[in-house]
């Protein structure tokens, strides 16, 4: 091996002053050629790896032959991209590992290895140069510093374990940084539109195109379904906005072709600063979480910075407290239905019950699922507590034949491709069951997706299934939303409904939205129904259906599936197979 060896771009390894304070400071210098797999390294190489000069390694193999059977997975940051981007600063890798113990010591060297990739703007690279030093054992140090490119990109555990990582190295070393969540905008209307394969794509191709938007040495990867999650070091709030604008430009620029159709996509990104607005990765997650909620909000720029509030704080902490509560129901199966009654409007014989979350807490008491509902759907878990529904709904119209159910469903769990593939399992098992089930959708959320619920209305009513629209009112009422999504019922909204003795107002809307679905067929149920005076002046109006105090409370139900109940009493349950009426 040369004593000084230089590259055939004059890079010196070791030459003059520079060399004797890299060997003073226990620093040595490296140059891999790739195409050759050639390691030439600076005169002090063997003294900082204590290798006797005959083992330095002088190709990347025989490193990974000092390093063992890990080589490859520890040395995975050091793995160039396919193309060399022109916009990086700074190392593209920084890592540590250990050699393999020699001369009978129980532990090897442990080495930091750091260093940047050589070659032309978006081509291969050619080679790599850095440098080794030898790290004491217990000395806190940089955490690898990883690129993934679009065939390996981080999973959610790997994101947050690299960010976690930083946080420390900043705690240590000082700086900044931003942790970010980057979601595709309208998954659900490309995968209603363009089938769920279009809406994998536009994932796949937002992400590759940000990717190769951000520098080397940033770290990029999957967060959930249609996030990602970004560190970017060394970056200010400034620097933020100019990274962020850079990326959904990537995204927006150009349609994404899907199949022969082309397709626009969007982001909005939520992002926190780092320390200053986290100290742990879960924190920082949490946090920009809530960012990308603003960030959704502002149609212009996409883009929320985290800002911390006394008020929010303490109600980010109840969030956490009922997450935990939620995950702890959902994994031991506390998640039970309690029923409430829908009554025909003539003889108020029940044709229907509307099926409501409860929770049973370990001590036995049972309450309202409706806090933990609410802050399920905030808080990312609304699907999963959709599924539990479904699940228990499903297996009691199985049990009872002669049984009419609704649920209520989430826009964000009817975006989720899962839920769908569980309602058309359940037909397949029992195609009467299903037909027996009504899909409750809030107004808002149906007129917020139009479009992609045609293609999910029509799923649903293919196999069987009826649908409601809830809370109608509440929003913006729209004829096209009649029109397009046809409902088979219309739930009037409570605040309509509850005074309406005294609210000239009220039963002057409530007669339109009477007159107005009896126009497209379609039957209507009054929520909140508290009293005879009320009802006798609901069925002057052309009411179908009652709902509320009057035709009875939702009663705890204790059916297949809700095995948490056993052993439990209560004389207002309900129990054993039901019935109801002819709709």
């Amino acid at each position: 091996m040369d004593d000084d060896p230089v590259s055939s771009e004059g890079h010196g390894l070791a030459g003059g002053a520079i060399g004797a304070a890299m060997a003073a400071a226990g620093v040595a210098a490296y140059e891999h050629d790739f195409a050759e797999d050639r390691l030439r390294w600076s005169p002090n190489a063997g003294e900082v790896l204590d290798l006797p000069a005959y083992e330095v390694p002088l190709s990347g193999r025989a490193l990974h032959r000092l390093i063992g059977p890990q080589a490859a997975t520890l040395r995975l940051a050091a793995a160039p991209p396919p193309a060399l981007s022109a916009d990086r600063v700074g190392p593209d890798y920084r890592i540590v590992y250990d050699l393999m113990p020699r001369g009978g010591k129980p532990q090897g060297v442990r080495i930091e290895e750091s260093g940047s990739w050589f070659g032309p703007d978006g081509r291969p690279a050619l080679g790599a140069r850095g440098t080794v030093r030898v790290l004491p054992r217990g000395v806190e140090t940089a955490p690898p510093v990883r690129l993934y490119g679009p065939d390996r990109r981080l999973d959610r555990d790997e994101l947050l374990q690299s960010l976690d990582d930083r946080l420390k190295l900043l705690e240590t070393n000082g700086g900044s940084a931003v942790f970010l969540i980057i979601a595709v905008l309208d998954i659900g209307r490309i995968n209603a539109n363009f089938g769920y394969e279009a809406g994998d794509r536009v994932i796949d191709v937002a992400g590759e195109r940000i990717l190769r938007r951000m520098r080397q040495g940033d770290v990029f990867g999957s967060f959930s379904g249609h996030k990602f999650g970004a560190v970017l070091n060394d970056c200010d709030e400034h620097a933020l906005i100019i990274a962020t604008e850079r990326f959904r430009e990537a995204v927006r620029g150009e349609a994404i072709d899907c199949d022969g159709a082309s397709v626009r996509a969007d982001i909005a990104i939520g992002a926190v600063m780092l320390p200053q607005h986290a100290l742990t990765g879960a924190m920082a997650a949490n946090r920009a979480e809530e960012a990308l909620g603003d960030a959704r909000r502002d149609v212009d720029r996409h883009l929320a910075l985290y800002e911390p509030s006394a008020a929010r704080d303490a109600l980010r902490r109840r969030n956490i407290e009922i997450a935990e509560a939620i995950q702890r129901g959902l994994a031991e199966d506390r998640f039970v239905l309690a029923y409430q009654p829908i009554a025909r409007a003539g003889d108020r014989a029940v044709i229907s019950y509307e099926a409501l979350s409860r929770l049973a807490l370990p001590s036995g008491e049972i309450v309202s699922g409706g806090p933990y509902v609410e802050a399920a759907e905030k808080l990312g878990l609304i699907r999963r507590l959709d599924m539990r529904a479904l699940t228990l709904v499903m297996a009691d119209l199985q049990a009872s034949p002669a049984l009419r159910l609704s649920v209520n469903v989430s826009p964000e769990t009817l975006a989720d491709p899962a839920w769908l593939s569980m309602l058309v399992a359940g037909a397949r098992r029992d195609g009467d069951a299903l037909k027996r089930l009504t899909i409750e959708i809030t107004e808002t959320a149906a007129l917020s997706r139009i479009d992609d619920l045609r293609h999910l209305v029509s799923t649903m009513r293919d196999i069987g299934c009826r649908i409601a629209i809830d809370d109608f009112g509440s929003g913006h009422t729209s004829l096209r939303m009649l029109r397009d999504i046809k409902p088979d019922w219309l739930k009037i909204d409570g605040a309509f409904i509850r005074d309406i003795g005294h609210d000239a107002d009220a039963v002057v809307f409530v007669r339109a939205l009477t007159t107005l679905a009896g126009h497209f067929g379609i039957r209507t149920v009054a929520e909140f129904v508290q009293d005879e005076a009320s009802a006798a002046l609901l069925a002057e109006l052309g009411i179908s259906a009652f709902q509320g105090r009057l035709i009875g409370e939702p009663r705890l139900r204790a059916g297949p599936g809700a095995t948490v109940l056993d052993g439990l009493h209560d004389d207002g349950w309900l129990r054993g197979p039901l019935a109801v009426a002819p709709a």
